[in-house]
Parts: structure tokens; C-alpha cells; sequence
């Protein structure tokens, strides 16, 4: 099958395909017509671990994850991911991979080009990030970082999950943390970010979606302080839009809320999406 020919009917389906040379789904809701072009979506990006392939995918087949793809579908929001190529902690052909998913998306007849989003988890949340500072910029109307990977720089001075994010990118997991930090630094969604608002200002607020972060305050794996906390700073300097959704007392388990942390985010993307 091409990369821009889903052959969808209305109603709802699940599709395997492949863009950017990676396989990718799309599962859309009771309510999707294929002409219309009112059916909005969000692309899921996988964390630590994730997959997709022809025929299945961890967020289609593990429960605690397809909790949070129902309530999106239930408020009439089509959901996609791609494999993007593995564990890729947010490194370029990943970006460019879940760049090629939202072209084809937005080529299909039935879906939104205007009502659009991208949410992602762990190391998914870094490659969410990449892409709307990067081949998305200005092209995403809301995002959900949950638990996500937003500082390279915090990752590396942790340690915990150092060797995995330099191995991602091709470097020695004994690279010192001063010289990890600074090969990594254009590929660092928080550095990005502040580049960005560095170029345009205020300006820069148009450019970014509207953002929900989703955070356990005592998160062991991706540090509530020096992820999505720094991250909403540089934000909040140029006047962008973004909000938290954070759960006290609770680590990098997000997931495991359910109801609890899939309810707000679902109703974060009908309302960004005017539903």
C-alpha cells in the first residue's frame, strides 16, 4: 500500500500502513465520514519499548494504554502512531518519520488538516517535542507531553537513563556528561526550544501548539522539576499557551491512572479542538 492511500470507509477501522519507511496505524471513530474532512486526530508517540508493526502496535494491544486511545475515540478524535523507528529517544529520523505519518494523515479525505495533535510518553515525548520545534513547527494546534523526555541535559546529569539516550544517538555510553551534553544540545527539546524564542521572540508563542503536560510530581525517570516544569518556562517567556495536569505524590506511572489521566486529556484535545 502507498504512503498517501489508506482506502478508509466511514465508521470505524483500524489501519496498518506504512510512511517514511515505517509501519504506522490510524483507528478512527464511530463518527468518521471519509469525505468530510471534520474527523480530527492525534498521533501517538510510544515510549521506552514501544512498537508498531504490521498488524499490531503496544498502544492497540496493552490495555492500560488503549484506556487512553477509547477516550480520545470516544470524543470523536482518530488516533495514529508509527513506529518511529524503535527506541529513539527523539533523534531525527524519528522526527522525520512521524512527519511522514502526519502528511499522509493530512491527505486523507476525512480528516482534519486544522484539528490536529500529537501526544507521547517517556522518550515518545521527546520526539513529540522535536517535531513541533522541527518539520511540524507551526503546523500542530495541541499537544500532551506525559511523563515525557524534554531535557537531554537532565538526562544525562541523572544518569539513570544516560546510556540508553547516547546509544540512541551513535555515542559511547562513557562520553563525559559535559561533552554528551553539548553533542546532543541541537536535538534537545528544551535547548530547542529556547533557541527558538531566542530567533523570534514573542513571535515564537504562534508557533508552538497549545501544550497540556501530564506529570507525576515525583516522577523517578524523567525529573518533574527539570522536564516539563523548564520546558514551561522557556514557554511562559514568550507568551505561549500551556497548562499542567500534575498528579502529587505519583511517579513515572502515569499510565496506570486511567480514567484519572486519560479523562482530562481527552477533554484537553476536544476543547483545543472546538469540538
Amino acid at each position: 500500500m502507498g504512503d498517501n492511500t489508506l482506502n478508509l470507509v466511514d465508521g470505524a477501522q483500524t489501519v496498518f500502513f506504512k510512511s517514511g519507511g515505517e509501519w504506522c496505524y490510524l483507528r478512527t471513530p464511530e463518527s468518521y465520514t471519509a469525505q468530510s474532512s471534520a474527523t480530527p486526530f492525534v498521533i501517538q508517540c510510544h515510549g521506552n519499548g514501544g512498537y508498531v508493526r504490521d498488524g499490531e502496535a503496544d498502544w492497540l494491544d496493552e490495555e492500560s494504554k488503549t484506556f487512553f486511545l477509547n477516550a480520545l475515540l470516544n470524543k470523536g478524535i482518530a488516533v495514529a502512531g508509527s513506529h518511529g523507528t524503535g527506541n529513539h529517544w527523539g533523534r531525527p529520523d524519528a522526527v522525520a518519520a512521524y512527519g511522514a505519518l502526519f502528511d499522509t494523515l493530512t491527505s486523507q479525505p476525512g480528516l482534519s488538516s486544522k484539528q490536529t495533535g500529537l501526544m507521547g510518553g517517556g522518550l515518545g515525548g521527546a520526539a513529540l517535542w522535536n517535531s513541533v520545534t522541527g518539520p511540524l513547527l507551526g503546523r500542530i494546534h495541541a499537544v500532551v507531553p506525559q511523563q515525557a523526555t524534554l531535557s537531554y541535559e537532565s538526562v544525562i546529569t541523572a544518569g539513570k537513563f544516560k546510556t540508553p539516550l547516547l546509544e540512541a544517538y551513535g555515542l559511547p555510553a562513557d562520553t563525559p556528561n559535559n561533552l554528551a551534553i553539548a553533542a546532543l544540545s541541537y536535538n534537545d527539546p528544551l535547548n530547542r526550544t529556547r533557541l527558538l524564542v531566542a530567533q523570534h521572540g514573542n513571535k515564537a508563542a504562534s508557533l508552538f501548539p497549545k501544550v497540556m503536560f501530564v506529570h507525576g510530581d515525583v516522577d523517578e525517570n524523567m525529573l518533574y522539576e527539570e522536564n516539563p516544569v523548564a520546558l514551561s518556562e522557556v514557554l511562559k517567556s514568550c507568551g505561549a499557551d500551556y497548562s499542567f495536569k500534575t498528579f502529587k505524590g505519583i511517579g513515572h506511572a502515569t499510565y496506570d491512572l486511567r480514567e484519572k489521566a486519560s479523562s482530562p486529556i481527552a477533554t484537553f484535545f476536544e476543547q483545543s479542538f472546538g469540538i
